[in-house]
């Protein structure tokens, strides 16, 4: 460098005053340096999101969860101990499956005991069998509390048709009115044999009748002799017609027995009858009682508790048990929509319902589809609209909501899913266009 120029960068930086030294010599903050790119850079990104976000139109509606096989609830009909459980929470159960049985004046044991008795009979009669009747022994039980009455009732009756099915008083009558018919049958051969040699008698004496009635033509013989013959003929004939008389008795006497026959299957028929209604009479009582204190499954499904049980644990009437979840069920949302915004919803738009019994925030929400739509609105000028449940009743949060009957809920329909950024320029058109 020359001496010159030297010599006058060396008088400039005297005449600089420190202050503005520092101030010339300070590096800005990389900020200050770089803002306009970093704020561009937010720009573009704020953008993109809005491109990115989508913020659907939607319309809001109530709704309720229904179930075309819903989970059937088992409630206790009376008020008791629960003195028994035979399934336990979770297991799965059969239809008409004893579930336990509460408290009551009868034995458990004793009833179905007597209970299955008649069901086995009344399988076993039902084409007029009785024989089983008189073979399988109504079982002796002294603990049948308020069916004992009916019991004993059944016991006599019970009796009365064995004493009547067996070699009783009815079998034997039977066989002997048959005996006499078979004894009637025999007198009748015997007295047509007889017939037969009565008329060939009658021919004989005809035959000797005609001879002599020629000689008294011819004046052999005196006409009071020809009487004489013409009385035994007639004597001949009387017989025939007694024999015949015989026969008409015989007839009679084996149609009133076989009347007497018929009248005694009736009494027979009618004491069975009589039999198989009080039989009926008694299973409909058992069943009463099995209504009143056994709790019986509703149908085949999974078994759940609705509260904690335990046997001797008092129950009362009315109370709540148990539900059996069916293995399979249908659910679907009925959607009830005003009139705003209702021409914007089409079969096939995704539903989004949030069931007010289980928080969207802790529990999410079901997905649903619009399946069917009213086209006539009802009394409240609302319109009907179901929504089919893909997942059931599993939210998007993979959580599972139990179901009860008509739980209410709140949808929201997406008619049209578009992004942030499109109804941004959407508000901007607006304006634009006042």
């Amino acid at each position: 460098m020359p001496a010159d120029n030297l010599i006058t960068l060396h008088q400039n930086e005297e005449l600089v005053s420190d202050d503005i030294r520092e101030i010339i010599s300070y590096r800005p903050h990389w900020i200050i340096r770089k803002g306009n790119v970093v704020f561009l850079a937010i720009l573009f990104l704020l953008i993109a999101l809005t491109y990115i976000i989508q913020y659907p139109d939607m319309v809001n509606a109530s709704a309720r969860i229904v179930a075309l096989n819903p989970p059937k609830n088992v409630n206790a009909k009376s008020e008791g101990k629960l003195l028994k459980l035979f399934a336990k929470d979770e297991e799965e159960v059969k239809k008409d499956q004893h579930l336990g049985f509460i408290e009551s004046t009868a034995s458990y044991n004793e009833v179905m005991m007597l209970y299955k008795w008649t069901e086995d009979i009344i399988d076993s009669i039902t084409g007029y069998k009785y024989d089983i009747v008189e073979k399988k022994p109504l079982p002796a039980l002294q603990n049948l509390g308020e069916l004992q009455a009916n019991y004993q009732g059944f016991q006599n009756e019970l009796q009365l048709t064995r004493q009547t099915l067996a070699n009783g008083y009815y079998r034997k009558k039977l066989n002997a009115l048959k005996k006499d018919i078979q004894y009637m049958s025999l007198l009748k051969d015997n007295i047509y044999r007889q017939q037969k040699l009565q008329q060939q008698d009658q021919e004989l004496q005809q035959n000797e009748y005609k001879a002599y009635e020629k000689l008294a033509e011819e004046k052999v013989i005196a006409p009071i002799e020809l009487n004489q013959y013409k009385s035994k003929l007639l004597a001949k004939d009387q017989s025939i017609e007694q024999v015949e008389s015989q026969l008409t008795n015989n007839d009679v006497s084996t149609h009133a027995k076989q009347k007497e026959i018929l009248e005694t299957y009736k009494q027979v028929i009618d004491q069975q009858q009589r039999f198989y209604s009080s039989l009926l009479e008694l299973k409909s009582e058992i069943e009463k009682w099995v209504h009143n204190y056994v709790l019986q499954a509703p149908e085949d499904g999974k078994l759940l508790y609705v509260t904690t049980l335990k046997e001797n644990q008092l129950i009362n009437q009315g109370q709540n048990l148990f539900y059996v979840e069916p293995e399979e069920i249908n659910y679907y949302a009925e959607l009830t929509a005003g009139q705003r915004g209702f021409g914007k919803i089409k079969t096939g738009q995704q539903v989004r319902i949030k069931v007010e019994s289980y928080p969207d925030a802790e529990f999410g929400y079901l997905n649903g589809t619009v399946n069917y739509i009213s086209g006539m609105p009802n009394r409240r000028d609302s319109f009907l609209i179901k929504v089919e449940l893909p997942h059931g009743l599993q939210t998007n949060y993979h959580k599972n909501i139990f179901f009860r009957n008509n739980l209410s809920a709140q949808a929201e329909i997406i008619t049209v899913n578009r992004r942030l950024i499109e109804r941004f320029f959407n508000q901007l058109k607006k304006v634009w266009e006042r």
